[in-house]
């Protein structure tokens, strides 16, 4: 009773501010202070966390700028391709996670960098930009669920849904934190699956939170987005029970 209480209270206050940003006009300047501040975060956290790699700035610096640089462009192709080259824009990064280490190989062999060791850098840090990011969408009004008279106002809508944006927000944050603290416990040992689990944690996460979402279904009740989650989660699958199988017949060999 007290956390229904508490969340309802915690509502009034949320719908209180957006009505206040909606009546300055605000919602595209917090949305957008979002999506940068996601990119702020994600940069701060690869620097911090080079050191525990023992991967040297001069290299994690420009690795991780060109990652970015060129997932984020990947991700605007991939809606503009996906909309049948009409629209552009797609401010949903969920799209290139599975994209990621394809773009970091060849930055592994420009700079001389271990190409396993650097996916497993990178595992908690994708993450770390959608969990930021994700927030503005509460401005924005994108990304909405379903009607909710307890959820969250909407200035597009004109109404209140279910608050889906800060639910994925925080699922996000809560996997960086798992890969993460894994990471830390093991003395941060490259073993190459923490990629792959973060694939398999995001993606069927995502996959499943896709049914909370308003949005366009083409099958099934199942989105865009969430078959780019499904086959996020696949990929992670296959590719984790790969490293593992390759491991045992290593041992055997040994």
């Amino acid at each position: 009773m007290l956390c229904v209480l508490l969340y309802l209270g915690g509502m009034i206050k949320m719908n209180q501010l957006l009505f206040w940003i909606e009546a300055h006009q605000l919602n595209s300047l917090l949305y957008n202070f979002f999506f940068v501040a996601g990119g702020v975060v994600l940069m701060v956290f690869c620097f911090a966390n080079a050191k525990n790699y023992h991967i040297p700035l001069k290299k994690a610096i420009p690795f991780v700028l060109v990652v970015y640089a060129v997932s984020v462009a990947w991700m605007f192709f991939l809606y503009w391709a996906e909309s049948g080259f009409k629209n552009f824009g797609g401010n949903n990064i969920v799209r290139i996670f599975v994209w990621v280490p394809v773009f970091a190989y060849p930055m592994c062999r420009l700079l001389k960098l271990d190409f396993k060791t650097m996916c497993d850098y990178l595992a908690p840090v994708v993450c770390v930009q959608h969990g930021v990011s994700h927030f503005g969408c509460i401005f924005g009004g994108c990304c909405y669920s379903y009607p909710w008279e307890h959820g969250i106002y909407n200035h597009i809508l004109g109404y209140k849904t279910f608050p889906i944006q800060p639910i994925e927000a925080l699922v996000a944050v809560a996997i960086v934190l798992i890969i993460w603290l894994r990471e830390k416990k093991s003395g941060f040992k490259v073993t190459g699956e923490y990629y792959p689990l973060m694939l398999i944690l995001f993606g069927y996460s995502r996959f499943l939170l896709e049914f909370a979402r308003d949005n366009e279904k083409l099958f099934l009740d199942i989105s865009n987005l969430a078959i780019h989650a499904l086959f996020m989660g696949i990929v992670g699958t296959v590719w984790l029970i790969y490293l593992r199988r390759a491991g045992q017949v290593e041992k055997q060999k040994g």
